[in-house]
C-alpha cells in the first residue's frame, strides 16, 4: 500500500504532470492523491513528504487564484463617468440628492447594497478541497507555508481596494471623491473583511487552534492598518469646508463596524487603533458640523432670485438636514454643543432631547428666519409673498417626504409651516389683485364721450 501511494505521488511529480492541476481535473485523481498523502504520512518513510507538500501547496494556490479576482472588487477608474454619476447621486450641496421620498431613498440604498461585490465567494466543493489540503499540510508541519500562500493570494483583493481608496492623487471634484470613497469603504467593511473572515473559518476552523484567525489577520492586518491611517490622516487635515462631513461620517461608521469583525484576542491591536482614531474622527466631524452651522448663521447667499423661486440657500440647508437624518445615530455621538452656541439653542432645549434633534430644529428654525429676511429684498410685495410660498412649500415637502427628518422636526412645526404657507398665499393674492380692485372702484378711472364710457389710460397708469 505504501509503495502504491509513493508511486502515485511520484507520478504527479513528473515534468509533464507538473503542468497540470489535479483538483481542477478528474475528481477521482484528486481523491486518490489525498489518500496517497494520508498513507505516506502514517508510514515510517517520510522522504516523499516534501514532494507531496510542494504539490499540495501549488494546488492550494491555484484553487485560490481561480476564485480570486483582485480587479473585481471595484470598477476601473473612469473620472468623467464618476463625475457625472456623483453629480446625480451625491450632489449633496445642490438639490439632486434626497429629492425623493424616504421610501425611495431606502430602496436606492438597498439597491446599492445588492450591487456590492461579494469578493471571494468560493463554491462549496472548492472550499472542501482547500480544507482537505490545509489539513494535510498543517499535520505535516507546513502551517507557515499554508498561511503564507493563502494570505499572499487573497491579499491582492485588498491591495486593489486600497489603490481605489487612496484618492489623493486623483483629479476629481469633492462629490466624485465622496462617491468613490463611500463605495470603497463599504466594500472594505461590509464585504471584504467580513467575507474573508468567514472564508478563513470555513477552511481552517477546527484544523488547529486559532489557525483561521491567524490566517485572517495575516491577510487583512496590513490593509486594515492602511485604512486606519487613512482615517487618521483625514482627522489631521484642515477642515476648511463642511462638505468633508460626508467623508468623516462614512469613515466613522465603517471603522465602528470593525469590532464586529476583529472580535478575537489576536486582533486586539486593530481594536486599540480603532479606539484611538474614532474620537479624533468625531472631533473632526464636530468641526465640520460647526462650519455648516456657521454657514447658516452667516448666510452668504445674498443674491435675489428672480420671480420668487426656490433659493439655493434653501436647497443647501435642506439637503444637509436630510443627510443628517440618515446618520442621526452617529451624529448624536459627534454633537456636543459648545458654550458659544448656548444662546442659539436656549429656546428649543427640552428635557430628554437628543443633541442632534436640538441642532436640526435650530438649523430649521434659523432657515425660516433667513427666508423671511430674504423675502424683504423684493421691492414688489407680491413677489415677496410668492418667495415665501415657494420656499416654505419646498421645506415642508422635503420634511414630509423623509420620515426620519419628519420625526425629528415634528408635526407641530409642519403645521406651523402650513399656516405660514396659507398666510403667504392670502397675502400674495391681496398684493397682486388689491391694486386692480382698488382702481376699479376709484373715481377718475372712466371717461365719458357722448354715450360711451371708456377707461382713462393715464389714470390707470397713475394707479399702477
Amino acid at each position: 500500500m505504501r509503495n502504491l501511494a509513493l508511486d502515485f505521488i511520484l507520478l504527479w511529480d513528473s515534468e509533464e504532470a507538473r503542468q497540470k492541476i489535479i483538483f481542477t481535473g478528474d475528481r477521482q485523481q484528486a481523491r486518490w492523491y489525498l489518500q496517497a498523502v494520508d498513507v505516506i504520512q502514517r508510514s515510517d518513510d517520510q522522504s516523499t513528504i516534501p514532494i507531496a507538500m510542494a504539490r499540495l501547496e501549488n494546488e492550494f494556490r491555484n484553487i485560490l487564484i481561480s476564485y480570486t479576482n483582485p480587479t473585481s472588487s471595484l470598477d476601473p477608474l473612469n473620472t468623467e463617468e464618476e463625475e457625472k454619476e456623483a453629480q446625480n447621486s451625491f450632489g449633496c450641496f445642490r438639490h439632486f440628492r434626497f429629492n425623493g421620498s424616504a421610501k425611495q431613498h431606502d430602496a436606492a440604498a438597498a439597491a446599492d447594497d445588492d450591487k456590492l461585490p461579494h469578493i471571494g465567494v468560493i463554491p462549496y466543493d472548492a472550499i472542501k478541497d482547500l480544507r482537505c489540503i490545509a489539513e494535510r499540510m498543517i499535520s505535516s508541519g507546513y502551517l507557515g507555508n499554508c498561511i503564507h500562500v493563502y494570505s499572499r493570494v487573497r491579499k491582492s483583493v485588498f491591495v486593489a481596494t486600497v489603490q481605489r481608496l487612496v484618492i489623493s492623487d486623483v483629479k476629481l471634484r469633492l462629490k466624485a471623491k465622496i462617491q468613490r470613497w463611500r463605495e470603497a469603504s463599504t466594500v472594505y467593511v461590509r464585504t471584504l473583511f467580513a467575507n474573508e473572515k468567514e472564508l478563513c473559518e470555513k477552511i481552517f476552523d477546527e484544523v488547529g487552534p486559532e489557525i483561521d484567525r491567524a490566517c485572517f489577520m495575516e491577510t487583512v492586518k496590513e490593509p486594515a492598518i492602511q485604512l486606519l491611517k487613512y482615517a487618521d490622516a483625514t482627522c489631521m487635515s484642515p477642515i476648511s469646508s463642511p462638505d468633508i462631513l460626508f467623508k468623516i461620517l462614512v469613515l466613522y461608521e465603517a471603522l465602528a463596524d470593525f469590532d464586529r469583525v476583529f472580535d478575537f484576542k489576536s486582533s486586539e491591536s486593530i481594536r486599540v487603533m480603532v479606539a484611538e482614531v474614532l474620537p479624533r474622527l468625531a472631533e473632526a466631524g464636530r468641526r465640520a458640523l460647526y462650519l455648516f452651522e456657521c454657514s447658516v448663521v452667516w448666510d452668504k447667499f445674498t443674491v435675489v432670485i428672480p420671480s420668487g423661486a426656490i433659493h439655493p440657500f434653501t436647497t443647501y440647508v435642506m439637503n444637509y438636514l436630510n443627510f443628517f437624518s440618515d446618520y442621526k445615530q452617529t451624529l448624536n455621538k459627534f454633537i456636543v454643543p459648545k458654550p458659544s452656541m448656548e444662546s442659539f439653542f436656549a429656546d428649543i432645549k427640552e428635557e430628554g432631547e437628543t443633541p442632534l434633534r436640538v441642532h436640526i430644529i435650530w438649523i430649521f428654525e434659523e432657515l425660516q428666519v433667513k427666508l423671511q429676511g430674504k423675502s424683504k429684498q423684493y421691492k414688489d410685495e407680491s413677489l415677496s409673498h410668492l418667495f415665501i410660498m415657494n420656499n416654505v412649500h419646498y421645506t415642508h415637502k422635503r420634511v414630509r417626504r423623509n420620515s426620519k427628518l419628519r420625526d425629528i422636526i415634528g408635526d407641530g412645526r409642519l403645521k406651523e409651516l402650513e399656516r405660514k404657507l396659507t398666510q403667504a398665499a392670502i397675502s400674495h393674492e391681496k398684493a397682486t389683485w388689491g391694486r386692480v380692485l382698488d382702481c376699479l372702484t376709484d373715481e377718475g378711472l372712466y371717461l365719458e364721450k357722448g354715450d360711451k364710457i371708456s377707461i382713462s389710460k393715464s389714470a390707470l397708469r397713475k394707479k399702477n
